[in-house]
């Protein structure tokens, strides 16, 4: 089971019952063929109107994209957590490197070990890359550490970037690939670039 694990941000939706129920939750516990679900902290609506049997349409907001099927409620288990079934084989992953980039201007450190840091901003982002102003020329194919302050709720994040061809970009901009990155730390952007998307 590599594509889902506990803290992903999930989205269910039915329409079993007299209302279209929406909620958002998180993944609490995964197994071969269930899930339980928990209600995200800013959710202001819990599972009360739910019941065993309903018809689910899930998204699951994983760093390998964004990963969609059709489920059932087993079982409420508090007006918090509900159980859903899952089959691995049935998903759809939607790869969100189709998703479009999303303009932050988020403050940016870039380390270089001898050269000294850089302190500059972002320009855009995505799950895979980023842009980002430097009035200090990164050099193509180069790597560099790189400190993301994306925003209070979502906190800092670290990963290696590797500046990619800058044809056709303006003076000071750069596009970078996200080479490396922790796990946690990409479950994190994924939520940030989730929360600019609405």
């Amino acid at each position: 089971m590599n594509l889902l694990s506990e803290k992903q941000k999930t989205k269910i939706t039915s329409d079993s019952g007299f209302d279209t129920l929406d909620v958002d939750c998180v993944i609490k516990k995964c197994s071969n063929n269930k899930l339980n679900l928990q209600l995200s902290q800013n959710q202001k609506t819990d599972f009360t109107d739910f019941e065993n049997g309903f018809d689910l349409d899930v998204k699951v907001f994983t760093p390998r994209g964004i990963v969609i099927f059709k489920s059932q409620v087993l079982k409420i288990v508090s007006k918090d957590e509900i159980e859903i079934s899952y089959n691995e084989t049935e998903t759809k992953v939607e790869d969100v490197r189709q998703n479009p980039r999303y303009k932050s201007n988020c403050p940016v450190t870039i380390f270089r070990a001898l050269e000294g840091n850089i302190e500059s901003h972002l320009i855009d982002i995505s799950v895979r890359g980023l842009r980002l102003y430097s009035q200090v020329p990164l050099d193509v194919n180069s790597e560099y550490e790189i400190m993301l302050n994306l925003s209070e709720s979502v906190g800092k994040i670290i990963l290696t970037g590797r500046v990619l061809d800058k044809t056709g970009l303006p003076d000071g901009v750069h596009r970078m690939l996200i080479e490396d990155i922790s796990y946690t730390d990409r479950q994190k952007l994924v939520d940030y670039c989730m929360s600019l998307a609405k």
